[in-house]
């Protein structure tokens, strides 16, 4: 077999050497041979996964007691890698640090002796401390905040796509105008959380007590951006991190989510709780569940209509489920309704993002579900969540539509496949009514060719 793969290679060459000098002939056989080998290495090397990466979490003594809650359900441990960096020891009421947290490690002091500045840089005694505990197989260390929930598999997906052995500075801008005036439109906000490829580390460390004299007294996310600026390596926007400058009631920029993964959610202290009737802690555990079953799915929205009724419904996947009793287009349901307020009370432009307003008007404004359960069928391939009518707010039937109401609803099955591909672009669905219509059934699907969401 070896002797036949030989002598299909001698005559290639014999061919192409009739029509190539002796030197460019050489250089084609080199590059030739360089490229094959460069492939070779290129399929070699593991996509990459969980272990790949390194958290550094920034925290407090102060606030880790409560703030473990937004930790501990989405770290995974003996898994997940990182820690949970402190200013101080633990108190005892701290103590025995819990299992279900990243461990903890305490800064050193580095970089400057002027102990005014020292919550600025806090960030990058941690992130030096981080990058002497990486192991061989590290290739990206992601920054947070100790108040930040993630969804690890869609981070793993995300950062999968690009090359961790080139300078990459992964994040995402504020949603707050004010926010990205202030500090910088190109700045990743370590809220949301960012990412950097091991180089990028290595790089930043190397210049990093110059970058701290020239910026001195810049807070961390500010500074990380502006050194990093210096050095070329600018800001790569993934637009499933979230800032989350915001107060309020969420749910309106929950229930139009981009068409691009849930990476992160932040700043859980300063907003409502995201469920009705459920604390903060009992809302994040809530979201879970589904994240738990298919995390490339959740949040992401789908519009079908039940034309019988003129009804549009508008499923924001293991959140929510709103039943307008209108036709409305995909352009208009895709933008956010503006259920919360601006981080400042500033001048419009409030968000970097178009919004509906919340208005009276039946016509205009959804019914709406809340997430409550999930069942998984594991021999069908698909996955079954159910949500039910938020009680707080009773919409009148919007009589511009020939008075067909949704106030018999009560609850919504959407029935979705257990593999969501978010390659393949938006998904469509189709609506129908059961059990005597008080159940509405929603059944999600690929969108036919040229399908129009109007």
């Amino acid at each position: 077999m070896a002797f036949d793969n030989n002598t299909t290679k001698l005559t290639k060459l014999s061919n192409l050497s009739q029509n190539l000098s002796l030197p460019t002939l050489w250089k084609s056989i080199a590059v030739s041979e360089i490229s094959a080998s460069s492939s070779k290495q290129t399929e070699r090397e593991p996509p990459t996964n969980i272990r790949h990466l390194l958290f550094v979490i920034v925290g407090s003594t102060r606030t880790w007691r409560y703030r473990r809650g937004y930790i501990e359900p989405w770290w995974r441990p003996n898994i997940t890698k990182g820690h949970v960096f402190l200013e101080r020891p633990p108190g005892r009421n701290l103590l025995p640090w819990p299992q279900q947290s990243p461990p903890f490690s305490v800064n050193k002091d580095i970089f400057i002796a002027n102990t005014k500045f020292k919550t600025q840089i806090r960030l990058f005694q941690s992130l030096q401390e981080s990058f002497k505990k990486a192991s061989k197989e590290t290739r990206w260390f992601v920054v947070a905040d100790d108040d930040t929930l993630f969804f690890l598999d869609n981070l793993v997906e995300a950062l999968d796509r690009y090359d961790h052995k080139k300078h990459y500075y992964i994040g995402m801008n504020s949603e707050n105008i004010w926010s990205n005036a202030i500090f910088a439109f190109d700045m990743g906000y370590g809220g949301g959380g960012y990412a950097l490829s091991y180089p990028t580390v290595e790089t930043l460390l190397n210049k990093m007590e110059d970058c701290i004299g020239r910026y001195l007294g810049v807070y961390s996310d500010l500074l990380s951006f502006r050194c990093l600026a210096d050095l070329g390596i600018d800001l790569t926007l993934e637009k499933g991190m979230h800032q989350i400058d915001l107060h309020g009631d969420i749910s309106g920029l929950l229930s139009a989510h981009p068409q691009s993964p849930l990476i992160s959610l932040h700043h859980f202290d300063v907003i409502d709780p995201i469920f009705p009737a459920m604390n903060r802690q009992q809302s994040v555990n809530h979201l879970m569940k589904t994240a738990k079953t298919d995390q490339s799915r959740i949040l992401q929205q789908t519009i079908c209509y039940q034309r019988a009724y003129n009804w549009s419904v508008s499923v924001s996947w293991g959140y929510s489920v709103h039943i307008y009793q209108s036709i409305f287009p995909r352009n208009h349901l895709k933008r956010p309704l503006q259920t919360f307020r601006p981080w400042k009370n500033v001048k419009t432009p409030l968000y970097t993002f178009n919004t509906r307003r919340v208005t009276n008007d039946p016509c205009e404004m959804p019914r709406q579900f809340f997430f409550d359960s999930v069942v998984e069928h594991m021999n069908q391939s698909l996955v079954t969540t159910t949500y039910k009518v938020k009680m707080a707010r009773s919409l009148p039937p919007c009589f511009d539509n020939g008075n067909h109401s949704a106030r018999n609803i009560s609850q919504v099955r959407v029935i979705a496949a257990t593999i969501h591909k978010m390659g393949d672009g938006i998904e469509c669905c189709d609506v129908q009514n059961v059990n005597s219509t008080e159940i509405l059934e929603v059944k999600i699907r690929a969108c036919h060719k040229d399908e129009i969401l109007a």
